[in-house]
């Protein structure tokens, strides 16, 4: 069974695709020994497959992880991730173009949207892409560009030019891996950056819809600065403190039970 610690290399691994034994243990403060142990442990597992200094996915069963580590990742707070997704639908107009990003709170949110009528809907997640078009009518554009189907996202130079067809969007809906005031929102995925920022320059409006774990954690890459969202959603687990420091740059914060 894997540890927490195994767990976290594993997310890393699926945005970088392979890792350092020594990055690994500097991330984790833990000794060389000690990340040694965990990858012969995910090793077995037959997840990962050991290289020359490090670790990479194991092609024979990436997709089988890829999957296990969607569903994990969207059962993590799950009922806090459907009251802020739910939330979500009351700023989102009928008639109105929006963009959603990658991220299971965001899928939440498009499992719901057969609730508004006529939108037309932007994203490069194919697990969204995919449930949008079973079950709504809504207007979906799957964003071109090459398949990463490690994440299930599109990417890339084709991806970022897609974005040009648009003259305005109305509303981009985001996720994050970290929040802090100091480095704003933060990705482990570099993959996801660019189109990430195109969408947060394009949009009239930036919705972001974060759970309480995210709280206080910096990932690798910087998304955008805290003024450059406009509303943010979470839940009742999210500490007073850092309800109060997101008000401090003008954030709209929004409780899903309230």
């Amino acid at each position: 069974m894997k540890n927490k610690r195994q767990d976290e290399i594993l997310k890393m691994l699926f945005a970088e695709q392979s890792l350092k034994t020594e990055h690994l243990s500097s991330h984790f403060g833990v000794s060389i020994e000690t990340i040694r142990r965990d990858i012969n442990e995910l090793e077995h597992s037959g997840l990962v497959k050991k290289v020359y200094g490090g670790i990479q996915l194991n092609n024979d069963s990436m997709h089988m992880a890829a999957l296990e580590n969607w569903n994990e990742r969207l059962n993590q707070f799950h009922e806090e991730k459907i009251k802020i997704a739910t939330k979500a639908l009351e700023f989102i107009s009928d008639d109105s173009i929006i963009a959603l990003d990658v991220g299971t709170t965001t899928y939440e949110l498009s499992r719901l949207l057969s609730s508004k009528k006529n939108l037309s809907i932007i994203t490069n997640s194919l697990y969204i892409a995919s449930e949008l078009s079973k079950n709504t009518s809504h207007k979906v554009y799957c964003i071109g560009g090459v398949v990463m189907p490690i994440e299930g996202i599109t990417t890339g130079v084709f991806a970022r030019n897609f974005l040009n067809n648009f003259a305005s969007i109305d509303l981009f809906i985001s996720s994050t891996d970290g929040i802090t005031p100091q480095y704003g929102l933060s990705e482990f995925n570099e993959n996801v950056i660019d189109i990430k920022k195109q969408l947060i320059q394009r949009a009239k409006k930036h919705i972001t819809l974060i759970d309480h774990s995210k709280f206080g954690k910096v990932a690798r890459f910087a998304v955008c600065p805290l003024q450059d969202i406009d509303i943010l959603i979470t839940d009742s687990l999210t500490s007073q403190e850092d309800i109060e420091l997101m008000r401090e740059f003008d954030i709209n914060v929004v409780l899903a039970d309230q």
